[in-house]
C-alpha cells in the first residue's frame, strides 16, 4: 500500500512538471497594446531611441517604397532617414490596432492595424493611409518586434 501511495505521489510530481504554464492570453495583448501606444507616440516625438528599444536585434523592418532594413543598426538608420524628411508631418500620425493575436505559448505575438499621417506634396498637403503587421516575439521575458512591415493604400506620388 505505501509503495501504491509513494508511486501515485511521484506519478503525480512528474505529471505536474511536464504542465506548461497557463498563459494570459488577454494581460499578454494588453501589454503589446501598450507598447504600440508607446510607440505611436514615440513616432509624433520623433523618439528614435524608444522605438529602437522596442525592436530585437536581429529585426527586420520592411517600408513600403524600399529595401528591408535587417538588423538594429539599418532600423535607425532607415528612421533617421524617415524622421529627417521635412515633408511628413510625423505630429499627425494617427494608427489604430485591429487585431492582436497572442500564441498560446505565449511567446510570439502579431499585432495587425492601420495609420495615417499627411505628407507635403507639390500638388498640396494629402492624407497618406496604411496598413501594417508587427511579429512580436518574448525575448528574456520581454516583448521585442521581430519584423514589422507596412504599406500604402496609396498610390506611389509622383517625385
Amino acid at each position: 500500500m505505501k509503495k501504491t501511495a509513494m508511486l501515485l505521489f511521484v506519478f503525480g510530481i512528474l505529471t505536474g512538471c511536464n504542465r506548461s504554464p497557463v498563459v494570459d492570453i488577454r494581460a499578454e495583448a494588453d501589454v503589446i497594446n501598450k507598447i504600440e501606444d508607446e510607440w505611436t507616440a514615440a513616432i509624433i516625438s520623433k523618439d528614435i531611441d524608444k522605438i529602437m528599444s522596442i525592436f530585437a536585434q536581429e529585426a527586420v523592418v520592411m517600408n513600403a517604397y524600399a529595401p528591408a532594413f535587417i538588423g538594429i543598426q539599418s532600423i535607425r538608420k532607415s528612421l533617421e532617414s524617415w524622421f529627417s524628411d521635412i515633408t511628413i508631418s510625423h505630429d499627425t500620425f494617427v494608427s489604430a490596432i485591429d487585431t492582436i493575436e497572442v500564441s498560446s505559448a505565449g511567446d510570439l505575438a502579431y499585432v495587425r492595424g492601420n495609420s495615417r499621417l499627411t505628407i507635403s506634396t507639390p500638388g498640396g498637403v494629402v492624407e497618406e493611409t496604411d496598413k501594417w503587421i508587427t511579429i512580436y516575439r518574448k525575448i528574456n521575458g520581454e516583448w521585442k518586434a521581430i519584423v514589422d512591415i507596412w504599406n500604402s493604400d496609396m498610390p506611389i506620388l509622383p517625385e
